[in-house]
């Protein structure tokens, strides 16, 4: 007795071939990605040097976090120290750049922090004061609880807003 499969001319070679045929060109196309032209380096010159964006921002030193804005806007020097404290107040400063130097006073820059985890921010709500030369101040800060916290500068000019954060651990 002879299995009814065996009888069928259904379309499983056509399934076969055309699978077949999917593999072959997917690693064509594969290796043809790996063929792609070099591009070609490029050495600096002072001119390039020079205009290159952030070029006015001094290191980073200790007790500083630098922050990146998501579009890449901006930079924040954060005033941070190492350890944090937990349960004591202490104020944040920073300072803002933008690609060709300090931001200006057009630009409003605000501090928070928060336990996105746990689902709550700071106990109790804190002002930034905008300062000259691109800084900011954030008096009042205070870490309730131990644990990963997540840091945010928001920068806003006119109506765009941009966001630079930073996770950092209380102990």
């Amino acid at each position: 007795m002879e299995p009814e499969y065996e009888k069928s001319e259904g379309p499983g070679w056509w399934i076969l071939g055309i699978l077949t045929i999917s593999l072959f060109l997917g690693l064509a196309l594969l290796l043809m990605v790996g063929c792609q032209p070099r591009i070609s380096s490029m050495r600096a010159d002072s001119q390039t040097v020079q205009s290159m964006p952030f070029q006015s921002m001094p290191p980073i030193q200790q007790d500083q976090l630098l922050l990146v804005s998501a579009d890449g806007t901006y930079r924040v020097i954060l005033d941070f120290p190492e350890d944090p404290p937990e349960n004591e107040e202490f104020e944040v400063t920073g300072t803002v750049y933008q690609a060709d130097g300090l931001i200006d006073d057009s630009v409003s820059a605000s501090f928070d922090a928060g336990m996105p985890h746990h689902g709550h921010g700071l106990a109790l709500e804190v002002e930034t004061r905008r300062e000259p030369a691109g800084r900011f101040a954030t008096p009042g800060v205070r870490f309730h609880m131990k644990g990963r916290w997540l840091l945010t500068v928001d920068m806003t000019s006119g109506p765009h807003l941009e966001r630079a954060r930073a996770w950092i651990r209380v102990n």
